[in-house]
């Protein structure tokens, strides 16, 4: 069946890559000739507030970037916290990629609020969505540090799950990241076929 189009949340916080991310997919989806609309969302970012950006290709004229609650295909989350606060979003066939990290809010840091008792990781399984959980702790790698690089195992990993060609998308990876970060890239990328392969199996 022909892939008419996808609307897609990604979402994390400040540091995490997450427009890095959703560049290196537009490139992809311009180069099979897509129509797109992005819109990147930016909270305190550097603070390590939310980003999220709103993802939509099709093979029709996109009118608007946003992307409303109910019609998103795929959540693509790099922290837990966010990857709750978009489940409302997605369609009931929708899919969860989201990473274990965690980063707590100022207020729970400062105790002005409670975390939440329970652990977020079995809250979103238990959304009902299928559902892809990576663990940085589980996949430490000597080359690199993969908390630091989970967009682009993400990356890896939502290619995997669409069956996309991992050569052409490591080429948009080596044309998009400065020289001297293209080798770390490309094997946070390897690592993320690795990742997919194993929990696609």
């Amino acid at each position: 069946m022909q892939d008419t189009g996808k609307n897609i949340i990604i979402a994390g916080v400040g540091g995490q890559g997450i427009l890095l991310f959703s560049n290196l997919l537009s490139k992809y989806y311009m180069k099979l000739g897509y129509e797109l609309k992005i819109s990147d969302v930016i909270g305190l970012g550097q603070r390590g507030g939310g980003v999220e950006s709103h993802f939509r290709y099709s093979n029709k004229p996109v009118l608007s970037p946003f992307i409303k609650a109910g019609d998103v295909d795929y959540l693509l989350s790099f922290e837990q916290t966010e990857t709750l606060r978009y489940l409302h979003c997605l369609k009931d066939d929708g899919v969860i990629f989201s990473s274990t990290f965690e980063l707590s809010t100022s207020s729970v840091n400062t105790r002005l609020e409670k975390d939440m008792p329970e652990s977020k990781t079995e809250l979103i399984k238990r959304s009902g969505k299928k559902t892809f959980i990576i663990d940085p702790d589980e996949n430490k790698s000597q080359d690199f540090d993969i908390s630091k690089m989970m967009n682009i195992v993400m990356l890896a990993f939502y290619a995997e799950f669409r069956g996309y060609p991992h050569e052409e998308m490591m080429q948009i990876v080596k044309e998009s990241v400065p020289e001297k970060f293209v080798e770390g890239n490309i094997k946070a990328y390897q690592k993320g076929i690795s990742i997919a392969r194993a929990k696609l199996a």
